[in-house]
């Protein structure tokens, strides 16, 4: 469970535990709360991508056995990862893949929406 004690703005940097963003490459910030249909489309995305890479090693064979297994556990991975709220910043990398939204830290608890927005909060006055 993150707490604030877990979060720092400091010497041009937004510090999460060990992970370090410089504040010159952070554009934005936001928590995201994740909804059913977020956890679902979540669950049947990476359940076709186990069951698809069971197509693709053997397409013949065992694969129309296996495939539904699959993608099962797939979905159950899916849902044992998933949480409702997720403080995101938006990071500018330096190579060509250019502005992405990225996922510092999730949570389910209500305390964990009300620390995540106080940091939305302080890195949104940083980056300003």
């Amino acid at each position: 469970m993150a707490n604030a004690q877990d979060f720092s703005i400091c010497h041009q940097y937004f510090t999460y535990r060990n992970d370090k963003y410089r504040l010159s490459r952070i554009k934005n910030a936001r928590v995201k709360v994740h909804t059913l249909t977020d956890h679902l489309l979540r669950v049947l995305t990476l359940g076709l991508i186990a069951s698809s890479v069971i197509w693709f090693i053997d397409p013949e064979g065992m694969a129309l056995f296996l495939a539904p297994v699959g993608f099962i556990a797939g979905a159950l991975g899916a849902l044992a990862t998933a949480r409702k709220y997720e403080l995101q910043i938006e990071f500018e990398h330096a190579d060509e893949t250019g502005l992405q939204w990225i996922s510092v830290v999730k949570g389910n608890q209500q305390t964990n929406r009300a620390v995540f927005s106080e940091q939305v909060h302080k890195l949104q006055q940083k980056i300003v």
